[in-house]
């Protein structure tokens, strides 16, 4: 009774101390909506102007010309010394160069007898830019096409004497990695043979050879099934979901390495494709064209890297929007769905930021955009080379695939940290400078201080994604570094993979 009592008055007590708790909250909020209703309204222009002041403050402080100087050093901005010197690193400073930056021009465009009028906004031809577009739909469908042919040619050679089957039925693949079926085709038994047929809903040939054919493809395509399940759930959750973490996934070995192709789901199969068009896409247009504008100083390799990259982008992300649409994946990269937040953002940062480059036309140095340009390309496609290479028998390499995801991590340090920062540094400095005046000072847009200025937020804004970007990549391609070594580990010791993350 005494232990009943107390509970009562113990309950009775929290429940007053609750009560009393919300009474003196609801009077705390009234008290902070009565003072805000009778207090005068702010001063917007007030706080404007205080928020200037502060900012001019923080300028004033922050030193320019030691700023200059840190992106000189890389050779992507001239500094003082190298303007007297008569070094613009690219840079045109000129009168005529700034008149013809953002500013609308038309020119004819001529094809063999028929000619348009071209409209253009600096060096930026919407014409130019749509042709682009139509020509990397084209061009990019037949070579995923052609690559699936190259790769069925080579890499599908069936022989059901080095498959095996699962002894136990469903087969286990929990998260990570993926166990090989372990019963060689050769040594399995009739039952074994006649109740994974039948798991599998396929009918029992008349034939002992048959029947043995017939359950090697099988196995085949259920472990094709079980790495695709495994692989889509790990995308939708990591992308979509965005949980911590997850097990990466790593298929089993091939039954027979050089059957690779053969022995990869249909959903796969696409992907890689994808991934080798996209990294041979990054090399010609981070690597080939700006070594061939440098060397031979051609402007029209500058503008046939910056056009493809555009129209590459521009239609990846249409055909996205065509695959939420509809369903039909036309798309180059060939992902999960869920990694379209990734890639969409991706690819517009790309175009927005040549589509300035080609709109302020001779203002900006040509140069400093294809460093923007290769910074990003030649780490993508050492990303996308590891990408392709789990899909073939290197990853049951695990030395060798230890020693090139230190050389992806390598790049992707060099690239878009070191390499990077002075890029981003210069970015916002020419951002700084307000370039976009020219277009938009007639109508009042450019404001002073230069950090409130829409030019300099809209740099900072791609800059600050882009920079994230680097980061999320940085810290996926280190646990892809771990796995590979503790991969390498147990290879090393000649266990059998465990299945911890």
């Amino acid at each position: 009774a005494d232990k009943s009592s107390l509970d009562v008055s113990s309950h009775t007590i929290d429940v007053s101390s609750r009560a009393a708790t919300v009474t003196a909250a609801a009077a705390a909020a009234a008290l902070v909506v009565a003072t805000l209703v009778a207090a005068p309204p702010p001063n917007l222009s007030a706080v404007i102007g205080a928020l200037q002041s502060v900012i001019g403050a923080l300028q004033s402080i922050f030193d320019i010309d030691r700023f200059d100087r840190f992106i000189a050093m890389f050779g992507v901005w001239p500094n003082k010394e190298m303007v007297l010197a008569g070094d613009y690193a690219g840079w045109c400073i000129t009168t005529q160069c700034l008149d013809q930056a953002f500013q609308l021009s038309r020119s004819e465009l001529r094809l063999g007898s028929f000619s348009i009028s071209e409209a253009f906004v600096g060096d930026f031809s919407p014409i130019r830019y749509v042709f682009s577009l139509l020509i990397a739909a084209v061009l990019g469908n037949v070579l995923i096409w052609t690559t699936g042919i190259i790769a069925r040619l080579l890499f599908t050679h069936f022989d059901a004497s080095k498959c095996s089957l699962p002894s136990q039925l469903p087969w286990p693949d929990p998260p990570g990695n993926s166990a090989p079926f372990d019963v060689p085709v050769p040594e399995a038994s009739a039952e074994q043979l006649g109740k994974f047929l039948a798991f599998r809903g396929v009918a029992l040939p008349a034939t002992e050879a048959a029947r043995r054919e017939a359950a090697a493809r099988e196995a085949v395509s259920y472990m094709a099934e079980l790495f695709d399940r495994k692989h889509n759930e790990w995308c939708y959750r990591h992308y979509a979901l965005k949980e911590k973490g997850l097990c990466f996934p790593y298929r089993a070995p091939f039954m027979n390495a050089w059957d690779f192709y053969g022995e990869t789901s249909a959903h796969l199969r696409p992907v890689g494709n994808g991934q080798v068009i996209f990294a041979l896409h990054h090399t010609v247009e981070g690597l080939l064209l700006p070594l061939l504008y440098f060397s031979s100083g051609d402007a029209s390799f500058f503008y046939l890297a910056l056009y493809a990259d555009m129209g590459v982008e521009a239609y990846d992300i249409l055909a996205l929007l065509w695959r939420r649409a509809t369903g039909a994946d036309h798309t180059l990269t060939r992902h999960h769905p869920s990694v379209d937040a990734v890639l969409v953002p991706h690819h517009l940062f790309a175009i927005c930021y040549e589509l300035i480059g080609l709109m302020a036309g001779p203002l900006l140095s040509k140069t400093f955009m294809l460093h923007v340009v290769a910074s990003a390309h030649l780490s993508g496609v050492f990303i996308l080379a590891a990408i392709v290479l789990h899909q073939t028998p290197a990853q049951a390499w695990p030395r060798f695939l230890y020693g090139f995801q230190g050389a992806v991590l390598a790049a992707i340090y060099a690239c878009r940290v070191v390499w990077w920062a002075p890029i981003a540094a210069a970015s916002l400095r020419l951002a700084y400078t307000g370039f976009l005046p020219p277009l938009l000072t007639p109508h009042g847009v450019a404001s002073e201080p230069r950090l409130l200025s829409p030019c300099f937020a809209a740099m900072l804004l791609l800059i600050a994604f882009y920079t994230y970007f680097n980061a999320d990549q940085i810290v996926y391609n280190r646990k892809l570094l771990r796995k590979a070594g503790e991969r390498l580990r147990l290879a090393t010791k000649k266990e059998r993979p465990s299945y911890s993350c």
